[in-house]
């Protein structure tokens, strides 16, 4: 066993120091997996152990007689921290799900959990896509068909959603057998949930050939091929951080040989966040969106291309719940979205994102964030019931992702773009929870009050609710924004 690998018991290893390169790959070369799933976690001890053995039951139930690896890259633990919460509850919880395992079930499973710190060390950034890297480098060795990455916060009964990668493995190796393959989910997630990919990365994904709703959902399978591509792809740091999962699917559209599948998999129930908070994270998302946008352009002007001519969008392989036998989920209930805590974000933080804002947008649309601003301070001031945001529908956030787009694509500034649509498209999205709310019959800051510590939808309205005025929107946007592309290249124009 390497110095850095400690094994626990038969099969269930866990990481023990900076994680050099290869060690990890030369112990998986020899299990020699059909399939890893790799989790990356950051402070998901109270439920990273029952996740685990969750994939280890659906493995023995889906994948029995084929060799399964699971690999936990832990964000937490790291030389400051010395937090190994993550790192035990995965070996406690896989010991506990092995023991009731027989001895050939046992033999076809492999639990590796360990620090990602110091992965690749003269590059390190201490993200999520730096998790991702070291697993992507690690899966190299083997022979292993695909790869499963999945979000540390999941509840979700990991057998259902086996079965249908399994089928979507098997379906892509019949018809498909000469393509590389990835494939996303779709969920219904909590209305106020999936902030950027709802109102950033959908609509942008139909500007690299396909719309691909969930692009940022965490949970996706690349087969080996598509993984090979990963290993050798630009690592910028926002790539190793949080825009990781935009990073690989836009690669992953843009790809000729690779075919892009989207898997109804019920609901994804996890812990809900609250990205549209003007925070980092947003920004690195943002920014690697739109690097990679550039990127494509200089390739092959392949974005100029759709923007001036009439192209369709590529269809991509859609399995709806007929075909993954996935009933709707209701998403559930959370206490993330506070209404009061959104207006003040969106009243006092302008300042940090004021001047980009005015240098990207055009300026009777930069007047008109200002004017909008000291409406909403005038309504918080006054103490006013009524709901008021910052005004942005979605058409006229279409219009203001078309400018910024245009910006961006004539001046490569992705530094002023990024922040400005951080805190437009946060104005957006919490323009559209207001419009949930108010569709849902709260319509003053006193009925929000009364609910938004435990926001849902009941059970005999939820799945009517989530596919008509959730899902349904959000395509609508997406595609009227590559309905009128055309608008981007009018900026572009103004510009040069």
């Amino acid at each position: 066993m390497h110095e850095f690998i400690k094994q626990e018991e038969k099969n269930i290893l866990k990481g023990i120091a900076k994680p050099p390169r290869g060690s990890l790959g030369e112990i998986l070369a020899e299990f020699n997996p059909e399939l890893i799933i790799g989790h990356p976690t950051f402070h998901c001890e109270d439920n990273i152990g029952s996740l685990v053995s969750r994939d280890l039951e659906g493995a023995r139930k889906v994948f029995a007689g084929n060799r399964v690896a699971v690999i936990i890259a832990d964000g937490t633990y790291n030389d400051k921290s010395n937090d190994t919460s993550n790192i035990e509850a995965v070996i406690a919880g896989a010991k506990k799900t092995l023991d009731g395992f027989t001895g050939a079930e046992r033999e076809n499973v492999l639990v590796y959990a360990g620090p990602h710190e110091g992965y690749d060390s003269a590059h390190f950034s201490p993200g999520k896509g730096n998790a991702f890297k070291m697993i992507f480098e690690e899966m190299g060795p083997t022979k292993a068909k695909a790869i499963l990455l999945l979000d540390g916060d999941l509840h979700n009964d990991m057998t259902p959603w086996q079965r249908v990668y399994k089928k979507v493995i098997e379906y892509h190796e019949n018809n498909h057998p000469d393509e590389n393959f990835f494939v996303t989910a779709r969920y219904a997630r909590h209305f106020v949930d999936a902030s950027l990919t709802r109102n950033v990365v959908g609509p942008l994904t139909t500007l690299m050939g396909s719309y691909v709703p969930g692009g940022i959902s965490g949970d996706i399978m690349l087969s080996a091929g598509a993984v090979a591509k990963e290993r050798n792809a630009n690592w910028t740091d926002a790539r190793r951080n949080y825009g990781t999962d935009i990073s690989t699917t836009f690669d992953n559209i843009a790809d000729p040989s690779t075919r892009i599948y989207e898997v109804y998999l019920g609901a994804k129930l996890h812990d809900v966040t609250d990205d549209a908070k003007l925070s980092i994270m947003p920004g690195q998302v943002i920014g690697a969106a739109l690097e990679r946008i550039l990127y494509y352009e200089d390739l092959d002007k392949r974005i100029t291309n759709r923007l001036e001519n009439d192209v369709p969008l590529e269809e991509i392989i859609i399995w709806d719940s007929d075909q993954t036998n996935i009933d709707f989920i209701n998403p559930g209930t959370t206490n993330v979205f506070n209404i009061d805590a959104k207006r003040k974000a969106l009243a006092t933080k302008l300042d940090n994102f004021k001047d980009d804002i005015k240098k990207v947008l055009r300026s009777a649309s930069y007047e008109e964030i200002i004017s909008n601003h000291k409406i909403l301070i005038d309504s918080i001031n006054s103490k006013s019931e009524k709901i008021v945001l910052m005004s942005i529908p979605q058409e006229r956030w279409i219009e203001l992702l078309y400018e910024v787009m245009g910006y961006v694509m004539a001046t490569r500034d992705i530094e002023s773009s990024k922040k400005a649509l951080n805190y437009l498209y946060t104005a957006a999205f919490v323009e559209f929870c207001g419009e949930k709310l108010k569709e849902l019959g709260y319509t003053t800051l006193s009925a929000v009050h009364g609910v938004q510590e435990n926001l849902g939808i009941i059970d005999s309205k939820a799945k009517t609710f989530y596919t008509e005025n959730v899902d349904m929107v959000v395509k609508k946007l997406a595609l009227n924004f590559y309905r009128g592309r055309s608008r981007i290249l009018d900026r572009i124009r103004e510009i040069t």
